[in-house]
Protein backbone atom coordinates (compact mmCIF):
# COMPACT_ATOMS: atom_id res chain seq x y z
CA UNK A 1 0.00 0.00 0.00
CA UNK A 2 1.35 3.41 -0.98
CA UNK A 3 1.88 5.91 1.85
CA UNK A 4 -0.60 8.77 1.68
CA UNK A 5 0.61 12.18 2.82
CA UNK A 6 -1.60 14.69 4.60
CA UNK A 7 -1.05 18.39 4.92
CA UNK A 8 -1.68 20.24 8.19
CA UNK A 9 -1.07 23.88 8.95
CA UNK A 10 1.70 25.06 11.23
CA UNK A 11 -0.55 25.74 14.23
CA UNK A 12 -2.08 22.26 14.06
CA UNK A 13 1.47 20.88 13.95
CA UNK A 14 2.36 23.00 16.99
CA UNK A 15 -0.63 21.72 18.99
CA UNK A 16 0.30 18.17 18.06
CA UNK A 17 3.91 18.77 19.13
CA UNK A 18 2.70 20.09 22.47
CA UNK A 19 0.62 16.93 23.02
CA UNK A 20 3.68 14.78 22.27
CA UNK A 21 6.23 16.29 24.68
CA UNK A 22 8.09 13.30 26.18
CA UNK A 23 7.62 11.06 28.00
CA UNK A 24 4.78 9.68 25.90
CA UNK A 25 3.76 6.36 24.33
CA UNK A 26 5.82 5.11 21.39
CA UNK A 27 3.52 6.49 18.63
CA UNK A 28 3.76 10.00 20.05
CA UNK A 29 7.50 9.60 20.57
CA UNK A 30 7.92 8.72 16.90
CA UNK A 31 6.19 11.97 15.90
CA UNK A 32 8.36 13.90 18.38
CA UNK A 33 11.52 12.43 16.82
CA UNK A 34 10.24 13.30 13.36
CA UNK A 35 9.95 16.95 14.43
CA UNK A 36 13.74 16.97 14.74
CA UNK A 37 14.72 14.77 11.80
CA UNK A 38 12.03 15.44 9.21
CA UNK A 39 9.70 18.37 9.89
CA UNK A 40 12.51 20.71 10.98
CA UNK A 41 13.70 20.72 7.36
CA UNK A 42 10.22 21.61 6.09
CA UNK A 43 9.83 24.64 8.37
CA UNK A 44 10.95 28.19 7.83
CA UNK A 45 13.38 29.74 10.30
CA UNK A 46 10.47 31.72 11.71
CA UNK A 47 8.34 28.58 12.18
CA UNK A 48 11.21 26.87 14.01
CA UNK A 49 11.63 29.81 16.37
CA UNK A 50 7.89 30.11 17.01
CA UNK A 51 7.57 26.39 17.79
CA UNK A 52 10.66 26.52 20.04
CA UNK A 53 9.26 29.48 22.01
CA UNK A 54 5.73 28.04 22.09
CA UNK A 55 6.80 24.76 23.66
CA UNK A 56 8.99 26.48 26.24
CA UNK A 57 5.87 28.15 27.66
CA UNK A 58 4.45 24.73 28.51
CA UNK A 59 5.42 23.70 32.09
CA UNK A 60 5.53 20.04 31.01
CA UNK A 61 8.22 20.93 28.46
CA UNK A 62 10.47 22.38 31.17
CA UNK A 63 10.12 19.22 33.25
CA UNK A 64 10.72 17.04 30.20
CA UNK A 65 13.78 19.08 29.25
CA UNK A 66 15.42 18.12 32.55
CA UNK A 67 14.54 14.43 32.36
CA UNK A 68 14.15 13.31 28.74
CA UNK A 69 16.97 12.98 26.22
CA UNK A 70 14.59 13.33 23.26
CA UNK A 71 13.41 16.71 24.57
CA UNK A 72 17.03 17.80 25.05
CA UNK A 73 17.76 16.82 21.44
CA UNK A 74 14.69 18.71 20.19
CA UNK A 75 15.71 21.74 22.25
CA UNK A 76 19.25 21.73 20.85
CA UNK A 77 17.93 21.32 17.28
CA UNK A 78 15.33 24.10 17.43
CA UNK A 79 17.20 26.64 19.59
CA UNK A 80 17.89 29.57 17.25
CA UNK A 81 21.03 30.42 19.24
CA UNK A 82 22.45 26.91 18.71
CA UNK A 83 22.65 26.84 14.91
CA UNK A 84 25.93 26.44 13.04
CA UNK A 85 27.46 26.04 9.63
CA UNK A 86 30.14 23.38 9.87
CA UNK A 87 32.69 23.31 7.06
CA UNK A 88 34.32 19.93 6.44
CA UNK A 89 36.91 18.38 4.21
CA UNK A 90 36.84 14.66 3.50
CA UNK A 91 38.90 13.03 0.72
CA UNK A 92 39.63 16.46 -0.81
CA UNK A 93 35.92 17.28 -0.94
CA UNK A 94 34.85 20.42 0.90
CA UNK A 95 31.26 20.68 2.16
CA UNK A 96 29.16 22.86 4.44
CA UNK A 97 26.57 21.41 6.80
CA UNK A 98 23.79 22.99 8.82
CA UNK A 99 24.22 21.63 12.33
CA UNK A 100 23.33 22.02 15.99
CA UNK A 101 25.64 21.50 18.92
CA UNK A 102 25.04 18.95 21.65
CA UNK A 103 27.52 17.38 24.07
CA UNK A 104 30.49 19.01 22.29
CA UNK A 105 29.52 17.49 18.93
CA UNK A 106 27.91 19.03 15.88
CA UNK A 107 24.83 17.08 14.79
CA UNK A 108 22.92 17.14 11.52
CA UNK A 109 20.16 14.86 12.84
CA UNK A 110 19.13 13.28 16.16
CA UNK A 111 21.73 10.53 15.87
CA UNK A 112 24.12 11.82 13.20
CA UNK A 113 27.13 13.95 14.06
CA UNK A 114 30.13 15.25 12.16
CA UNK A 115 33.42 13.62 13.05
CA UNK A 116 35.69 16.36 14.39
CA UNK A 117 38.70 15.14 12.39
CA UNK A 118 36.93 16.37 9.22
CA UNK A 119 35.87 19.76 10.57
CA UNK A 120 37.78 22.66 9.03
CA UNK A 121 35.82 25.52 10.62
CA UNK A 122 32.55 26.34 12.35
CA UNK A 123 30.41 29.46 12.03
CA UNK A 124 27.63 30.42 14.43
CA UNK A 125 24.50 31.20 12.41
CA UNK A 126 22.58 34.29 13.38
CA UNK A 127 18.89 33.52 12.93
CA UNK A 128 16.88 36.64 12.14
CA UNK A 129 13.72 36.74 14.18
CA UNK A 130 10.74 37.83 12.06
CA UNK A 131 8.18 38.33 14.82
Amino acid sequence: MKEQLFSIDFFELSFLAEACIPPRPIARMHFWQQLTDKYWHQMTENNRTILFNWLQRNPHYEESLHNEEETQIFHARFDPDNQYTVHTKYKRKKESHRAFKRNDRYYTARNTWIDEKYIVSVENLIIEKEY
